[in-house]
């Protein structure tokens, strides 16, 4: 028998469902890196860029692409950037992501640094030491198959720390790294600091891309607040080309916010250094099949996934909100 009770919750139940809107939807949720291929999110965020386009959102930072990539693939998530190797190795391995621009190309705010007072002149310098990286990112794969290769040297000739980037300055001042990989802002403010040396950055390399990765579900049920989404992160975009030095000065503000202070001017240095390069070329797919065979061909994957093909890519919505700009 049901109870008086029971009767009241249902009833309250069912006119709390009535009164519903219809059609209400969660909010869409934003992922933020915390290196400076962040910076569009974060500067859409707080120029109010995403409200102005309509998109009822709630952003959250994070510390890796793999977080980010965790995040989508467990629904926790509905955009955000990861980096273009692991994108890769996770689509292989069964993954369902889906690339829908390109976040940024990042060969030039990446860097190979050493603690201020090492000896190391150069790359070949480092045979023997601990490096600090985080194991399968794009700078780690570029770093083992395309840097050391070209310096005559092996993963063998190095000792390896697997650490977020946010967490090698850190490592190198307690001695347990010798060098590292380290991404913009972090890495040129701790230069600015004078506690590491850059060696060089990728550009010499490889040109590294960071994937702009969509939930796959949300695609599907709600392609509408991605086309919100890139009418504000394309403005973000236009005003770094525009005026980096307004682009600089909010996003150093955002900065100090999460712990990373820098002084604008250091900023700046490193907005600066940022390539804007967000579409979905032949040449950027062509560059991700070549990337999963070579990871093929190291065994970290099995299939290569036919990308040049459509395969985990979909650009259609970036290309649908580019052209109603131009």
């Amino acid at each position: 028998m049901i109870t008086r009770t029971a009767r009241l919750l249902v009833a309250a139940l069912c006119a709390a469902l009535l009164a519903a809107p219809a059609g209400a939807a969660e909010p869409f949720r934003v992922g933020a890196h915390r290196s400076v291929h962040g910076s569009w999110e974060v500067v859409a965020h707080r120029l109010g860029y995403f409200k102005e386009a309509g998109l009822d959102y709630t952003m959250q930072y994070f510390k890796q692409g793999k977080l980010i990539a965790q995040a989508l693939l467990t629904n926790n998530l509905d955009v955000g950037t990861v980096g273009v190797a692991a994108f890769v190795t996770t689509v292989a391995q069964g993954a369902k992501l889906t690339a829908i621009a390109v976040t940024a190309n990042i060969c030039g705010t990446e860097w190979i640094v050493v603690p201020a007072d090492s000896k190391a002149k150069g790359v070949r310098d480092l045979k023997g030491a601990t490096f600090a990286v985080r194991s399968g990112e794009g700078t780690d794969f570029a770093f083992r198959s395309y840097v050391l290769p070209k310096h005559g040297m092996a993963e063998s000739d190095l000792r390896w720390l697997n650490i977020a980037t946010t967490d090698r300055v850190a490592a190198m001042l307690a001695g347990n790294a010798q060098a590292a990989v380290l991404d913009d802002p972090q890495a040129e403010i701790a230069r600015n600091k004078g506690l590491v040396r850059f060696l060089e950055d990728f550009c010499p390399y490889d040109n590294i891309r960071m994937m702009h990765a969509g939930n796959p579900m949300t695609l599907k049920t709600n392609p509408g607040a991605y086309e919100k989404y890139f009418r504000a992160w394309l403005r973000a975009h236009e005003l770094k080309r525009t005026d980096p030095e307004k682009f600089a000065r909010v996003y150093t503000g955002a900065l100090a916010e999460v712990g990373d202070k820098g002084e604008y001017p250091v900023v700046l240095a490193v907005v600066k250094r940022l390539r804007s390069e967000p579409a979905l070329t032949p040449e950027v797919k062509a560059y991700m099949v070549d990337m999963a065979e070579k990871q093929k061909r190291l065994g970290w994957i099995k299939r290569v996934p036919r990308f040049d093909q459509g395969e985990a890519v979909d650009g259609s919505i970036f290309e649908k909100v580019s052209s109603q700009k131009n």
